[in-house]
């Protein structure tokens, strides 16, 4: 779980989700109410549970999978990363570049 780095004080899952879920560069900590941001690694890691989803069209081309089934996997696979995603937030004070 992501801690403040002001005042260090661990963010709870439901926080973490809901300030991801606002896709703003800056996220206000909820014990402090300082700015903090998404850190370089945290947001490149957010990108590949991003991609994660996507993968599953390609088996179910392959393995002729209903659509039905494409659809319920995909549900789940969303919602599967929307909950794992508060995990690997990490914060800064700074807004670092991604390259």
């Amino acid at each position: 779980m992501p801690v403040c780095q002001n005042c260090t004080r661990k963010w709870s899952w439901f926080d973490s989700l809901k300030n991801l879920l606002t896709f703003r560069n800056s996220m206000k900590c909820n014990h402090c109410g300082e700015i903090q941001y998404q850190s370089r690694s945290s947001r490149t890691r957010m990108s590949l549970f991003f991609c994660l989803p996507i993968l599953i069209l390609p088996f179910s081309v392959m393995f002729h999978l209903p659509l039905t089934s494409v659809l319920w996997l995909e549900i789940a696979f969303v919602l599967i990363t929307l909950s794992i995603m508060p995990l690997f937030l990490k914060l800064t004070n700074k807004d670092e570049p991604l390259w």
